[in-house]
């Protein structure tokens, strides 16, 4: 692979709550993603909203307090870059994911980083490979 190459990555929703409530192994994975100056991590709006959706739910509440996700919120953004959705197709079961294909079509993302069943099966999507995190760290390990 390309080493001067920056790489576009989408994570879904799930790493965002991870990293949130997380005080240990997934922080750190993510907080190493933001500051890894070769790639750049793509959000959209529809991306947020399901973040804030999940997290203000009564099991989260019992975790982690409002004033900790704002300030969560608030230190990652300065790291993601924002972009719009593209045409969001209709491939996964769970229709509520889709939008997360129309936004590595909107940023042209190489990879989706995701646990979600329906969309790892997928496994491309236009020119985004999809894969977990797991997966994603040995490749980072050799790019």
């Amino acid at each position: 692979m390309n080493k001067r190459k920056k790489f576009r990555i989408v994570l879904d929703a799930n790493w965002y709550i991870s990293a949130c409530i997380s005080r240990n192994s997934r922080r750190t994975i993510y907080v190493n993603i933001l500051k890894n100056s070769r790639l750049q991590v793509f959000y959209s709006t529809e991306l947020l909203s399901e973040f804030d959706g999940v997290i203000k739910r009564t099991k989260f509440a019992k975790i982690i307090t409002a004033e900790h996700v704002n300030r969560f919120k608030t230190l990652t953004l300065g790291f993601l870059k924002k972009t719009a959705i593209g045409i969001i197709p209709e491939l996964v079961r769970d229709t509520n994911d889709n939008y997360l294909l129309g936004v590595c079509e909107g940023c042209q993302a190489d990879f989706l980083i995701t646990g979600d069943k329906d969309l790892l099966i997928l496994e491309t999507y236009q020119n985004t490979t999809i894969l977990t995190m797991s997966q994603f760290l040995s490749i980072l390990s050799v790019i």
